[in-house]
């Protein structure tokens, strides 16, 4: 418990704002295709995300990619990529789409 408050302070040091994502054991919940993945959200947006994964759907969803990634160009910006993971994701959704 003590690494992670550590770890939480520098993070909040460097102007970020930490959370506790929950145990290894949970962090599936931040994977590739998770609604948490690549989204830059701010600290209650990620817990509402985190919290909207279900688990064995990333790996449906990571798919998809390869032609979500075509669709951005050869050279997507990180903004493109976040906004392309916020829709393929969304937490706002009840629905999965798959």
């Amino acid at each position: 418990m003590r690494s992670k408050q550590s770890a939480m302070k520098l993070v909040n040091q460097t102007g970020f704002d930490p959370m506790d994502a929950g145990s290894l054991e949970e962090s599936w919940r931040q994977q590739p295709s998770t609604p948490a993945y690549c989204c830059d959200y701010d600290a209650d947006t990620m817990r509402k995300a985190l919290a909207a994964a279900i688990k064995g759907i990333a790996p449906k969803k990571r798919d998809q990619m390869p032609k979500l990634f075509a669709e951005l160009g050869p050279k997507p910006s990180h903004q493109d990529v976040v906004a392309m993971n916020r829709k393929l994701n969304s937490v706002a959704r009840k629905d999965v789409a798959l």
